[in-house]
């Protein structure tokens, strides 16, 4: 039985219509509503479905449902608002739009953000400076909220805002309304966060954005803009960020392993962005996967764990539900349980006094220009403000359909790829051997790199455990290898227990003689722990690709560092970044450390780096050349 829309404005239906990727359907969703505090209190119904794909519920979930990660963040009592679909069916778009209403929407209070433009570039610059600068993390989403009040607001109100929506945007992933007979959330989305279907898992990271605010005459015009922008290193180093963040999040999701596709390019009416699709295989449960991705890097931050208390510390409100996600939960033909969850962005909530609410951010690296980034929530803001406020909206046609196929645009793509690490291009399977296995621990320092370290190292052979720092005790420890793993934070902070804990863990293994590698925040701790000195860099290296000189080779590697050991007279090997006096590598009797990320995407050989400094530490002593006989220091 149909459910039109003029029985959803006759009743106060809870109900949610949702038109996926421009498609010529738009799906209806229909049921009962219910709020929720634990993401396992969503209803679930398990089973055969006769041969068809079934809805069970749609979800909206707040930003503080972070909390079940165990992240800081300000919790004011938002709930998960659910519907439980007991209704559903796909309508073709055009005879929708034709029974959906068209209500001019006037406001008591016209839409304003709750910080000034200037207010909100001192923000920017004071995280560029004292947590980029400070070792806190590598890129941060700070939003800034638009507030507003509809006069006379009614369910024919919002879905005269989804019809224009729907009408003036384009290439976006979702374009949504969701109402629970309490709130309307009304979005344009461009991002798919998570999907799951038959134990495939996919998240495409978005980042980069090129603004179209200009009017071309010419197509070589365009073609000149889009080439600058695509080799923007900025832009490009931005992507890579978020990149390497979801692909930590996809090494502990996907056991199974799994591959990076792109890089592709995303048109919609204001913006053209940049992103990758990654994706994976899974035996977990859907909500499980669910709640290990909470939430997308790309507003949230990298690395998430710090990125969280970051926002907490600079955002006194709450997120509300910015930044979050919303849930499609279902079964296949086969029963199958599937979730399909895009972000919660460029997405205005609206209670039924019309009092409305939208986050938007950008994301803030250590090139960031405040002005510029300012610019930026102007331009994504600017197509849900536009709908606001004048339904008959001017589409602006798409600009990349002029480019179909150029071959210079093509190559700049596929350019980006050609210095990256190969191993996450292609699909890995770990390795299971009868032979005798060396078991690994891996120190969690609060940065999920640690899974992508892991990852590499079931993908050799090896078993493996991760740790807490704080749980680990090293002088009960009987691995083969201990891993000290990278994390946020200043190592030369006295007073920081994690810092004091890994010199201590360092301290015990070196007494030990038990081999270990350490990593980024690892090698720093390593460093002083050797004598050297531990120098705040004036420009971090976050996300940065640079060349250096290892074991008598040139490779290119990932940093993701604002602290540098200074090189020093010492009879340990040092591989030095080139044009600094900064240790980029350390070898030495049972120990090495790395200063770069051999597991992030930018690290082009990074796989083979890795498993070369294992296979060296694991030797047995009788095998192994000594290193510290000698100071060898390599240049390029």
């Amino acid at each position: 039985m149909s459910l039109r829309i003029q029985q959803l404005l006759d009743t106060d239906t809870a109900f949610c219509l949702i038109q996926k990727q421009d498609s010529d359907q738009i799906l209806l969703l229909a049921g009962l509503p219910s709020q929720h505090r634990h993401l396992d209190d969503i209803p679930r119904l398990r089973g055969v479905t006769e041969n068809r794909e079934i809805f069970d519920s749609i979800s909206v979930i707040p930003f503080c449902q972070i909390r079940e990660r165990g992240y800081g963040v300000h919790d004011n009592n938002e709930h998960i608002r659910t519907i439980t679909i007991n209704h559903q069916e796909l309508i073709n778009t055009q005879e929708l739009l034709q029974e959906l209403p068209t209500e001019v929407i006037s406001f008591d209070q016209p839409l304003s953000f709750d910080t000034s433009e200037e207010a909100y570039a001192a923000t920017i610059q004071r995280i560029i400076n004292d947590e980029i600068g400070n070792g806190e993390g590598a890129n941060f989403v700070i939003p800034r909220t638009m507030n507003g009040k509809i006069s006379s607001f009614s369910t024919k109100g919002a879905l005269s805002i989804f019809r224009s929506l729907v009408l003036s945007d384009y290439g976006t992933y979702w374009k949504f309304i969701f109402y629970d007979t309490d709130m309307f959330f009304i979005g344009s989305t461009p991002e798919r966060h998570l999907s799951v279907r038959k134990s495939r898992v996919k998240m495409n990271p978005i980042s980069g954005t090129f603004r179209k605010e200009k009017n071309y005459e010419l197509r070589k015009q365009f073609k000149q803009d889009l080439l600058r922008f695509l080799c923007d290193q900025k832009e490009i180093n931005e992507l890579f960020m978020v990149v390497d963040e979801e692909l930590k999040m996809m090494a502990k999701m996907c056991e199974s392993g799994g591959a990076v596709v792109g890089p592709l390019i995303k048109e919609m009416s204001r913006l053209i962005h940049s992103e990758y699709l990654l994706s994976g295989t899974s035996s977990k449960d859907v909500m499980e996967l669910f709640r290990e991705s909470m939430f997308a890097a790309t507003v949230v931050g990298s690395p998430v764990e710090n990125s969280c208390e970051i926002i907490k510390k600079y955002c006194p409100a709450s997120r509300r539900y910015y930044g979050s996600a919303l849930l499609l939960m279902g079964r296949d033909e086969e029963g199958e349980d599937f979730i399909d969850s895009p972000i919660v962005i460029r997405t205005v909530e609206i209670d039924r006094s019309g009092n409305l609410y939208s986050g938007v951010g950008a994301t803030l690296v250590k090139d960031s220009i405040p002005q510029e980034e300012v610019a930026e929530t102007r331009a994504k803001s600017g197509a849900l403000m536009a709908c606001l406020q004048q339904q008959d909206v001017q589409v602006s046609p798409p600009l990349l359909t002029s480019l179909h196929n150029d071959d210079e645009i093509i190559e700049t793509l596929a350019r980006r790829n050609e210095c990256l690490s190969s191993f996450w291009f292609f699909r890995q399977q770990p390795v299971h051997t009868t032979s005798q296995q060396f078991h690994v621990t891996l120190i969690d320092n609060e940065d999920e790199f640690i899974w992508m370290l892991n990852h590499m190292l079931r993908c050799m052979g090896f078993t493996t455990s991760i740790v807490r720092h704080h749980l680990f005790d090293a002088s009960l420890s009987e691995s083969d290898l201990v891993i000290v793993g990278p994390g946020p934070g200043n190592p030369n902070d006295e007073f920081d227990k994690k810092m004091h804990k890994n010199r201590e863990i360092i301290r015990t293994l070196r007494a030990k003689q038990q081999p270990f590698l350490c990593i980024c925040l690892g090698h720093q701790l390593l460093l002083k722990e050797l004598g050297f000195e531990v120098k705040r860099k004036e420009r971090p290296l976050q996300g940065t690709q640079r060349a250096i000189n290892l074991n008598g080779r040139k490779e290119l590697v990932g940093f993701y560092n604002t602290f540098a050991g200074v090189a020093q007279n010492s009879e340990y090997r040092l591989s030095i970044l080139p044009g600094t006096d900064e240790v980029a590598a350390i070898h030495g009797s049972g120990f090495i450390g790395f200063q770069f990320h051999p597991e992030s995407v930018l690290s082009r050989n990074g796989y083979t780096l890795l498993k070369e400094a294992v296979h060296q530490l694991l030797q047995p002593p009788d095998q192994s050349k000594s290193l510290e006989s000698k100071q060898e220091v390599f240049f390029i």
